[in-house]
């Protein structure tokens, strides 16, 4: 069967339904977007959102399952079965999954179901993180009893994106669960259906497990619903991934009640390439990195600062590297690059093309396009601009790349507006790239590639500069969602 044969089964829409208190309801609001399969355009249902009184029904019902304290004092163990039966129920629907993201994105089938392979794993992580850091430790006092507390902070919101919206909500919200905060789960309106599945199985392993039904929630909507959730005073931690300016408007809703946050923000992430790179190998890297997810990956490089003599050659095998890969249906094994997840992102990104044309640079292609009418984007370069001219996250695959005279210069560019993410080295000399990649203001530097997965475990990665608050990965979601309390007895022989 064809991608183009499968199109009428595959734009059978999964139901957009709340999940409050226990119940699954339609929700009642309709938005003026359309949920579309972006390889053809074709309109699959219209957005929806969840009603102020809904969603208000929801803050309620969190708060009050923290407050009587039947979750926030369960014991690991019931936390552990809990995480246990998410991951089992994703491995399960692991292929309904990466069919719904790739619809919701444009990533190609086989990347939407590798990224839906890790779900489970993602899940375990969590459960690992929780029984590595307990609930609680003595500390060393002198043969006073001191203890260490690790409590949850209380009801908590997820904000997920729609570039990887399944895997994004499951990490969050399995970070959630094991804190032992009650989660309300808000999917991008762009991307709702993976996290529509992640709701029916959680749904039902809460009530085999006898839990409170406001455990777990999950609403739909766009930016009002969000402000909605995120400027109430009972939510006592945040988590959103997406742009700056949501961003900032979360933080903005937050701030009067010092609610707790982590936003990941993505960045506008540079590669530095060193004098004595290997051109082909780092050409065939980026064109790896600014395609992976179709470019709509907050890590992927964006401006490529190469010196002036290897410039020409570089631009030239990023170019090759690029017209190998296969722009196509999202769901033909062949495809390397997808369509884009909408159009308005689409338009955004042209825009922002144009943009950089209309300051001199100059735009260049080599990936034929699909005779489809979906959001397709030929991976593009731009060229002939001065590093300072490159100063915005595309978020799509398209990169500039710029001349700089050495490598001190390509710090000083790298470390420019919009950055803090990730960044890349490239260079034959590793001691030299690593020294290099530790001048760069960003939580994860890449020397040698732009893979997606964390360079090692046990990796930390902090957001910088203007790339958000908080920290990336289970370590720091577990504990973000965690309050510290120190209880004991005090020590009479001190002074004060």
């Amino acid at each position: 069967m064809t991608a183009t044969e499968q199109d009428s089964r595959l734009h059978a829409p999964i139901a957009q339904t709340d999940l409050i208190d226990g119940t699954f309801t339609e929700p009642t609001e309709v938005l003026t977007g359309t949920l579309d399969d972006p390889n053809t355009g074709v309109v699959r249902q219209r957005q929806v959102a969840t009603a102020g009184r809904d969603v208000e029904r929801a803050l309620a019902a969190a708060a009050a399952v923290h407050a009587d304290g039947t979750w926030a004092r369960s014991p690991t163990d019931l936390r552990i079965r809990l995480l246990d039966a998410l991951a089992d129920g994703l491995a399960d629907r692991a292929d309904e999954v990466a069919r719904q993201d790739c619809l919701s994105t444009g990533n190609p089938l086989r990347v939407s179901s590798q990224m839906a392979s890790y779900l489970a794993p993602r899940v375990h992580a969590a459960r690992d993180q929780l029984l590595e850091i307990g609930e609680s430790s003595t500390l060393a006092a002198d043969g006073r009893e001191v203890r260490l507390l690790r409590r949850p902070l209380g009801p908590a919101v997820v904000l997920a994106p729609w570039n990887a919206p399944t895997f994004v909500a499951v990490a969050k919200v399995a970070s959630a669960l094991a804190a032992g905060c009650p989660v309300i789960l808000k999917p991008s309106e762009w991307a709702p259906a993976g996290c529509q599945i992640v709701a029916e199985i959680l749904a039902q392993a809460i009530a085999d497990l006898e839990l409170p039904a406001a455990v777990f929630q999950l609403v739909h909507g766009g930016s009002a619903v969000g402000a909605q959730l995120v400027s109430d005073p009972r939510i006592r931690a945040i988590s959103f991934t997406g742009g700056g300016a949501g961003g900032r408007a979360v933080a903005q809703a937050a701030a009067p009640y010092f609610t707790a946050l982590q936003l990941e923000l993505g960045g506008h992430n540079p590669a530095v390439v060193r004098p004595d790179a290997d051109i082909a190998a780092a050409a065939a890297a980026v064109a790896e990195g600014m395609t992976k997810l179709n470019g709509q990956w907050c890590e992927a490089p964006g401006k490529i600062l190469v010196p002036d003599e290897l410039h020409d050659e570089f631009v030239d095998a990023l170019l090759g590297a690029l017209s190998a890969l296969r722009v196509g249906h999202s769901f033909d094994a062949g495809t390397d690059v997808g369509p884009l997840s909408h159009q308005a992102h689409r338009a955004r990104l042209q825009g922002q093309i144009d943009d950089l044309v209309s300051r001199g640079g100059k735009v260049l292609t080599s990936a034929p396009l699909p005779e489809l009418e979906g959001w397709f984007f030929s991976p593009t370069v731009v060229v002939g601009l001065p590093a300072e001219q490159s100063e915005h996250e595309l978020f799509g695959p398209a990169v500039t790349v710029h001349a700089v005279e050495s490598v001190e210069d390509a710090i000083r560019a790298a470390n420019g507006p919009e950055t803090g993410l990730a960044g890349f080295v490239f260079g034959r000399d590793l001691e030299a790239a690593l020294d290099t990649a530790s001048q760069l203001s960003a939580g994860e530097i890449r020397v040698n590639g732009c893979k997606l997965a964390d360079l090692a475990d046990g990796s930390e990665q902090s957001f910088w500069n203007s790339a958000g608050i908080g920290g990336h990965g289970p370590t720091d979601m577990v504990r973000f969602f965690q309050g510290r309390r120190t209880i004991g007895v005090d020590d009479p022989a001190l002074p004060l």
